[in-house]
């Protein structure tokens, strides 16, 4: 969404010189291809870990949403949990809504268009994408 792009090119030029040049460095490194580390990856630390896009926020953590056939389906990491009690003991209220959160995100990349004088897209970016446009 341009809302979050716009969000991590911020983030970014909070930047310290040096580490906009690392994360430079490595979204053309990872440009081309189809998987790979974050570039925001510094040090195996997120650099704008307090912007974080949406997507990173909710990574690994028990989320529940509509699949394709209507049914709720839940997806998460389990080395976020100790045991295999734990992952059974999950309740709905535990869960994170993606389909409700991504909702509120696409309204707000609305917002965010419309009050920038910007295209609407809902297309998803690949962080070397944004990385790349901010220079």
């Amino acid at each position: 969404f341009p809302f979050e792009a716009a969000w991590v090119q911020m983030a970014t030029d909070r930047l310290s010189d040096e580490v906009q040049a690392r994360i430079s460095a490595q979204a053309k490194t990872l440009a081309n291809q189809e998987d790979g580390p974050c570039p925001f990856l510094v040090d195996d630390k997120c650099a704008i870990y307090e912007s974080r896009p949406l997507i990173c926020m909710t990574q690994g953590l028990p989320l529940m949403f509509e699949a394709e056939d209507g049914e709720s389906e839940v997806d998460f990491c389990p080395l976020n949990f100790d045991t295999r009690e734990g992952i059974e003991s999950l309740t709905e209220d535990a869960l994170i809504p993606l389909d409700s959160l991504n909702l509120k995100l696409a309204i707000a990349n609305t917002l965010f268009c419309r009050s920038a004088d910007i295209e609407e897209s809902s297309v998803r970016l690949r962080m070397s994408s944004i990385v790349l446009d901010i220079k």
